[in-house]
């Protein structure tokens, strides 16, 4: 069959650290090993050319603002249509495939329908990942829902919706029930994530090593809820003192979470990891004996995949804005959020248990298998294909 020539808007694509677009680059070069050309629409950082290449897939960048509390990563782009029309034109696009609600969505929704190219848009976002942080007087359900009912007025204009899980098809389709959508996960590449020697990252932050791990992957943002299982170390403590929590990733409550380690006198069995290589994250997952999730909103939660597939149990916060509580299945346990002693309880059963704690990673690790990145890219290409020839898209 024919490859395709896919162009993908995603703002910050190339520089932010996040599920989305992480998920988005991975997509991006399988597609592109399997023949198809990928480039990207996206922002433009302080000082970088406006075309450039990123892993070998070519970069249009735009004018740019950068977005608060972002650590300076995630630039919020505004191409004209004209712009965004000669891009498609030059590049010959068959399918522009969108990430992110932004307003380069928008103008990219317009220019692709005036020229009869296909659209497949994709919900990544969360309004709660966004405006948790906003002060508790405010109506905070009510800004959610505007800020769905605005995704579902950019993206009904696509051909189909991707959403990474059957909670993300179900905030949509609830706002507007005749939005076309179909569920693909982000997936894992069970290739990469394996259990690996983890001496060398235990080693660079001094770490004990006979110490059981208890592990956390992701941003330092309030609906992560990171503070939870920094509260849940004082308990956890009282009753096994070899335990220690890895926290890895960037940030801006960073300084107000190392504050409360010490506050709480826990600073010495907490490690904040911060940013890590690709290499590093693998050996973060294979440190842990049991693997964190105290966030409160989750589109999916690639990292909790990517523990299972290193084979660490799971306790996940069971959350209702949550689809990560879908992921325990046999293989951990959920606990109330934003509750440490309840995080404690259950961890404490974990690092108790030898016997269940490896029969649980087993279960991680054979349930991960049904989340290979390459199943969820071979569904993709599907949706592809059905649009391009006018096909009817299947489900399955």
């Amino acid at each position: 069959m024919k490859k395709l020539n896919i162009a993908i808007v995603c703002d910050g694509v190339t520089s932010t650290t996040a599920g989305s677009f992480i998920s988005t680059l991975r997509f991006s070069e399988i597609l592109r090993k399997r023949g198809h050309k990928v480039i990207f629409i996206t922002s433009k950082n302080s000082g970088e050319k406006n075309i450039s290449y990123h892993n070998k897939i070519k970069v249009y960048r735009f004018f740019s603002v950068l977005l608060p509390k972002t650590e300076g990563q995630l630039y919020i782009s505004f191409p004209t249509i004209s712009q965004i029309k000669n891009v498609l034109i030059k590049e010959k696009i068959d399918i522009v495939h969108i990430m992110i609600p932004t307003p380069s969505a928008v103008l990219a929704v317009k220019a692709t329908k005036s020229l009869g190219i296909n659209i497949v848009a994709h919900s990544h976002t969360q309004p709660e990942n966004l405006f948790l942080h906003l002060p508790k007087f405010l109506p905070l359900e009510k800004i959610n829902d505007i800020f769905y009912k605005y995704m579902v007025w950019i993206y009904k204009n696509a051909d189909i919706i991707i959403c990474p899980s059957k909670f993300a098809e179900r905030a949509l389709t609830k706002r507007n029930p005749e939005i076309k959508t179909i569920v693909i996960s982000n997936g894992v590449d069970v290739s990469k994530f394996k259990r690996i020697d983890a001496m060398p990252f235990l080693k660079k932050f001094k770490i004990p090593v006979d110490y059981k791990k208890l592990v956390f992957v992701g941003r330092l943002h309030p609906e992560k809820r990171v503070d939870t299982l920094i509260k849940a170390m004082t308990y956890i403590l009282k009753e096994y003192k070899k335990a220690h929590a890895i926290i890895v990733g960037p940030g801006h409550m960073q300084n107000s979470l190392e504050k409360l380690s010490k506050r709480l006198g826990v600073e010495k069995s907490v490690t904040f990891c911060g940013i890590v290589s690709d290499e590093e994250l693998k050996m973060a997952y294979s440190s842990g004996d049991i693997f964190v999730l105290p966030s409160l909103a989750e589109l999916e939660g690639m990292a909790v995949l990517e523990s299972m597939s290193c084979r660490n149990p799971i306790l996940v916060a069971n959350s209702k804005e949550s689809a990560s509580v879908d992921f325990v299945d046999g293989n951990g346990f959920l606990f109330k959020p934003k509750n440490p002693k309840d995080l404690a309880k259950k961890a404490l059963i974990l690092l108790k248990d030898e016997k269940l704690r490896k029969s649980m990673a087993q279960k991680s690790f054979e349930n991960s298998r049904n989340y290979d990145i390459n199943k969820s890219i071979d569904k993709l290409e599907r949706v592809y294909y059905s649009l391009k020839h006018g096909r009817k898209i299947s489900k399955q």
